[in-house]
C-alpha cells in the first residue's frame, strides 16, 4: 500500500488490485483535485468544510458513476443536499466493516472532539483501512483509538497536530497509546513551519518516549506501507 499525504487531513491509499485509490477527507485546505484523480472510492469522517469539499467532491461523483463514497450522516446529507448521485453515497457508522474493493475498514468513533461545552459536537466517525496486510488509522477529528488493533500491530498512525480543540498534550497521549510502527501528522494547515518543527520535537520519541517513528509528509509525498 502506498499512502499519500494530500494536505491537512487529506490522504490517499493506493488499492492495489484495482489500481484505483481510497481517499480519506478530501477537504478544502487540501489538494483534492490530486487526492480524487483515479480514486474509486472516498471516506469522510465528518461534515466540517477542511474534511470534505462538498462541490468537488459532489463534481468528481458526477464525473465518475462507479466511484463511491462512505461519510458520517451530516456529511453524506450535505453531499445528496447538493446534488451528489444517491446511489453513490452511503452512510458509514461505527461499528460497520466495508469491503472496499481489496481494503477492508472498520468504521468507529462516533463524536467530533470538543471545541467548547457550548458548541455542539459534529458526527465524526473513524476508518481502520487494512489493504493486503498493510493498516492505517484515520481519528478524522478525534482522539479515539481504533476498538481493535490489526493482529500483527497498527503500521500507521495518522494523528492531528493543530486543531482548536486540542492541545498538544492530547496528541501526545494519543500518540503514545495506540501501538504504531509509524505516526504521521495531520490536521497540520495550522502550522508555520516553526510550529512545525516544535511539533516534532514534542512527538519524536526521543523526547517522551514511544516506539513509532515520526514521520511527517510533505504535500504530494508518500509512504510505503
Amino acid at each position: 500500500m502506498e499512502l499519500t499525504f494530500h494536505g491537512h487531513a487529506c490522504v490517499s491509499l493506493s488499492l492495489s488490485d484495482a489500481g484505483g485509490s481510497l481517499v480519506i477527507d478530501p477537504g478544502t485546505f487540501s489538494d483534492t483535485a490530486s487526492a480524487l484523480a483515479g480514486a474509486t472510492a472516498v471516506l469522510i469522517t465528518h461534515d466540517h468544510f477542511d474534511h470534505v469539499d462538498v462541490p468537488v467532491v459532489v463534481e468528481f461523483l458526477r464525473s465518475n458513476l462507479d466511484a463511491q463514497v462512505w461519510a458520517s450522516a451530516p456529511a453524506a446529507h450535505a453531499l445528496l443536499d447538493d446534488g451528489a448521485p444517491a446511489d453513490q453515497v452511503h452512510e458509514a457508522k461505527p461499528g460497520q466493516v466495508l469491503d472496499i474493493e481489496d481494503a477492508r475498514v472498520t468504521v468507529g468513533g462516533g463524536d467530533h472532539a470538543v471545541i467548547h461545552p457550548e458548541i455542539q459536537r459534529a458526527v465524526n466517525v473513524t476508518y481502520l483501512v487494512e489493504i493486503e496486510g498493510a493498516s492505517v488509522y484515520h481519528p478524522g477529528d478525534s482522539y479515539d483509538a481504533p476498538a481493535e488493533l490489526p493482529e500483527d500491530g497498527l503500521d500507521v498512525l495518522l494523528v492531528p497536530v493543530s486543531a482548536p480543540w486540542m492541545k498538544m498534550r492530547e496528541a501526545i497521549d494519543f500518540a503514545r497509546s495506540v501501538s504504531a510502527s509509524v505516526v504521521v501528522p495531520i490536521h497540520d494547515v495550522f502550522l508555520s513551519e516553526p510550529g512545525h518543527t516544535l511539533t516534532a520535537r514534542w512527538l519524536d520519541t526521543a523526547r517522551l518516549g514511544g516506539h513509532y517513528t515520526y514521520t511527517r509528509l510533505p504535500v504530494g509525498d508518500s509512504l510505503v506501507v
